[in-house]
């Protein structure tokens, strides 16, 4: 029962969100104008035209990135056994950023490739943060406390080189400049349209593993003890997380913090079940990254701020709560 009442909760802040973005933006639009934008479209009506061409898509690519990244930060956590993983901790979305860009940059490539690069990048990210976790002394914490400043470091290293990569080029910079901030943005509609599946077969796939990540998450010999092939399982959720990310940092650059967050305030209300926690999560997700994108367009009106750049600002001070929290403050695990 308590299940239910946090997914219909999830459904309607959901929804709400859903209609802000499509209402509000750089001029409000009534909810009538929105409705009949859908139900009977006229062409020379300028609200109908934005609704449909500008704000619609930016409303799915917001959806689309924010469960999409609160789904695989979930599970991260869940099989990492680590309260600070998620993909924007742990390399994935640095990775995907630089092998997007140096496919564009080094080949000129179109759409698919720039997908399948990313997807690369994504994985040799995170294969780079474990390589580093492991040579600076992963094993001795069981916290995996090295494993986030690994995924710190990675990052960090891997988002200079992007931006270097931008130096190279003046007649693209200014095309990718804002992708590179997390820009949600009607313009990559074409991206949504082309990526999707990669973050749908990612969801499903986890949803999927659910039960075996569950137990995993509760220890790997207690898993093995009651059947589970810890890892086969473990690599295949590792493999979702890294498609399903690597799809949406494709589609609009990075959007941190999404993947960290949002489990943390699912958990309270669905417990640790991976079951009832992604589709939660997925539905908080969206809706978050939805008000983000709202509040960037409003904030400074009539600028607009990149909601990537909003979410570092958010996402880094409950990063630094949550360190406090877990590692800092009296009496936390050593």
């Amino acid at each position: 029962m308590r299940f239910a009442v946090t997914l219909l909760g999830g459904l309607a802040l959901l929804l709400a969100a859903a209609a802000a973005s499509l209402g509000l933006g750089a001029t409000a639009i009534a909810p009538g104008e929105v409705v009949g934008a859908f139900l009977a479209f006229d062409p020379d009506n300028l609200d109908h035209y934005l609704v449909l061409t500008q704000r619609l898509p930016r409303t799915l690519i917001a959806a689309y990135v924010g469960a999409v990244m609160a789904v695989g930060g979930a599970a991260m956590q869940g099989v990492t056994g680590n309260p600070l993983a998620s993909p924007s901790t742990l390399g994935v979305s640095a990775g995907a950023m630089l092998g997007m860009l140096l496919s564009v940059y080094g080949f000129g490539a179109g759409l698919g490739v720039q997908g399948l690069s990313a997807l690369a990048g994504g994985f040799a990210g995170f294969a780079m943060t474990l390589a580093v976790a492991r040579m600076t002394g992963l094993g001795p914490d069981p916290r995996g406390l090295p494993l986030i400043l690994s995924g710190a470091l990675t990052g960090m290293l891997l988002a200079g080189l992007s931006g270097a990569l931008l130096l190279t080029d003046p007649a693209r910079r200014a095309e990718y400049l804002s992708w590179l901030a997390g820009n949600i943005n009607h313009f990559y509609a074409d991206r949504l349209v082309a990526f999707w599946p990669l973050g749908l077969v990612a969801t499903l796939t986890l949803l999927a593993l659910a039960r075996p990540l569950t137990l995993i998450g509760l220890g790997t010999e207690r898993a093995a003890a009651m059947g589970v092939r810890v890892r086969p399982v473990t690599q295949a959720a590792l493999a979702a997380v890294v498609l399903g990310a690597s799809s949406a940092t494709a589609i609009c650059g990075p959007i941190a913090f999404v993947g960290l967050v949002v489990p943390h305030l699912v958990r309270p209300f669905t417990g640790a079940h991976l079951a009832r926690l992604l589709p939660a999560s997925a539905q908080v997700g969206a809706a978050l990254c939805l008000l983000s994108d709202v509040l960037a367009r409003r904030a400074f009106a009539p600028f607009t701020l990149h909601t990537g750049v909003l979410l570092e600002l958010v996402g880094g001070v409950c990063f630094g709560v949550l360190i406090y929290r877990l590692y800092l403050r009296p009496g936390a695990a050593r």
